[in-house]
């Protein structure tokens, strides 16, 4: 009988949860998964989720979502900034192609498309280098 009462009383005991153990969590996992939510550290994020992996094959750690997470923002990260690169690209073509609006970049100076700051009238903030799309100067605004 008292077996029966034993068993009864093991069974009635409420289990106590099992709490994470966030001593073994690979800190290069959660730096990975951290690193990639900003957006801005996307290489960061694949360096140091492939790295967190290699050390939880060798390892008892826990962390392998978080960094395959990391790993798969980083590089969603790293194709959004090639991307948007690439469409900056052709937008300034298309902007440049359909309305004459040369944008600088490295074959032109800053704000006029060309020149710089030296005061030649060729662009820049010292000179005025806007040009319409035939080629020629706008006309000065008067004001009264």
């Amino acid at each position: 009988m008292s077996d029966k009462n034993e068993k009864i009383e093991a069974a009635e005991a409420p289990k106590a949860k099992a709490h994470f153990d966030f001593t073994k969590l690979n800190t290069l996992a959660v730096v990975s998964l951290a690193t990639a939510v900003t957006g801005f550290g996307s290489v960061a994020a694949v360096i140091t989720g492939h790295i967190s992996l290699a050390q939880l094959k060798k390892s008892n750690e826990s962390g392998r979502g978080l960094a395959l997470t990391g790993m798969i923002l980083g590089y969603v990260g790293i194709a959004v900034w090639v991307l948007g690169g690439i469409g900056m690209a052709i937008a300034r073509i298309f902007i440049n192609q359909r309305y004459g609006v040369d944008l600088g970049g490295p074959m032109g100076g800053h704000m006029g498309g060309r020149g710089g700051f030296d005061g030649d009238d060729q662009g820049g903030m010292m000179g005025n280098g806007w040009q319409m799309p035939n080629g020629t100067q706008p006309e000065p605004v008067q004001t009264n």
